[in-house]
């Protein structure tokens, strides 16, 4: 094992025995080079990706609620901008706050607000990948059963389904904050008194249990499904170009409009999976890899500095994720784009 010294016995020359205790072995990444990647990844294009994100998520609710709520596609949108506004107002939080050595400090009021959401924070972003599923398979429904699915996904079936999604993720973290108190504890480092996170004597392994519940197996089977059905209509778009194209000149312009439209969504839909798939796939591998390999953990002396520099990866990632759908909406989506210059340009 690598994770912990070793004793080890020698026997010299002389037949004499000694004993010495193994160095632990060198980290993959040093600290320094941690600090380095950790300050340019969270303290710098975090900090500029997550103050986009809000603003760009607080747009595209604005517009959703202006154009309306009769078709399902406007409610599944939104409500994955309002997941992607909380996940990026608790990672621009963690980057302008969060400090990596609290040493000869109190704890600063930011740092609580971080630890206390992050596992609301986690929930969140498995509820966004929950919907980011569901858009994906209405999307394959569409095409296998193109004059059915308007009666299976109605809208009111819709947000039921995103009421439901959001209660279960909420529900499924109520057991961690339930191992939690804040409490005023005075400072080791400074003797000041100031407000901290307690957690109880199990706390650390309910959310262990929590975060393997509310976010990994989510995240995984979420990702495996947006996936499959992104290859599905990649390849289903590729069909329709060509049949379009064999058929074009015996298409009516009303049938052609229609085409191009229904089109136009799978593109916006497969867009969408893409950037999730993409930048989504560095918490899959980080969390996947912490729930399948027990050492892969902050406090390994080996692979600690590697497990902090994926995760702060991962939450960059995140952020990318979170904040870029604006451009997909305003390039592909027509009614978005007049909405959007209607609001904000004209």
């Amino acid at each position: 094992m690598l994770t912990t010294p070793m004793s080890v016995q020698e026997t010299g020359q002389l037949g004499t025995s000694k004993s010495y205790a193994a160095l632990p072995p060198s980290p993959i990444i040093s600290d320094e080079v941690k600090d380095i990647l950790v300050f340019i990844l969270t303290h710098v294009f975090q900090l500029i990706l997550a103050s986009f994100g809000i603003l760009s998520n607080m747009v595209n609710i604005i517009v959703y609620i202006k154009m309306g709520f009769s078709e399902t596609s406007s409610i599944t949108l939104t409500a994955l901008s309002l997941a992607d506004l909380f996940t990026e107002l608790w990672l621009l939080l963690m980057a302008a706050g969060m400090h990596e050595d609290l040493e000869g400090e109190a704890y600063p009021v930011s740092v609580v607000l971080v630890v206390l959401l992050s596992t609301a924070a986690f929930a969140m972003m498995g509820y966004g990948s929950w919907i980011t599923a569901l858009i994906s398979v209405e999307r394959c429904l569409c095409i296998v059963f193109p004059m059915k699915v308007k009666s299976i996904f109605t809208v009111r079936r819709i947000s039921i389904l995103l009421i439901i999604g959001f209660i279960l993720q909420m529900s499924s973290i109520i057991p961690t904050y339930a191992t939690i108190r804040l409490a005023f504890v005075q400072s080791p480092f400074t003797n000041q008194t100031s407000l901290a996170v307690i957690q109880s004597e199990y706390g650390r392994y309910i959310e262990t249990i929590t975060m393997f519940s509310a976010f990994t197996i989510a995240s995984v089977i979420c990702f495996l499904i947006v996936v499959i059905c992104t290859i599905f209509l990649v390849i289903k778009l590729n069909q329709s170009a060509r049949w379009r194209q064999s058929t074009s000149n015996a298409l009516s312009k009303e049938d052609a409009s229609v085409s191009t439209k229904e089109n136009r969504v799978v593109r916006t839909v497969v867009m969408i999976c893409v950037i999730y798939i993409f930048f989504f796939a560095p918490n899959v591998f980080t969390f996947t890899t912490m729930a399948a390999y027990p050492d892969f953990k902050l406090t390994d002396p080996y692979l600690g500095n590697l497990q902090t520099v994926c995760l702060h990866i991962g939450f960059m990632c995140h952020s990318i994720c979170s904040a870029v759908n604006i451009f997909v909406y305003v390039t592909m989506s027509t009614k978005y784009r007049d909405t959007f210059f209607k609001l904000f340009c004209g």
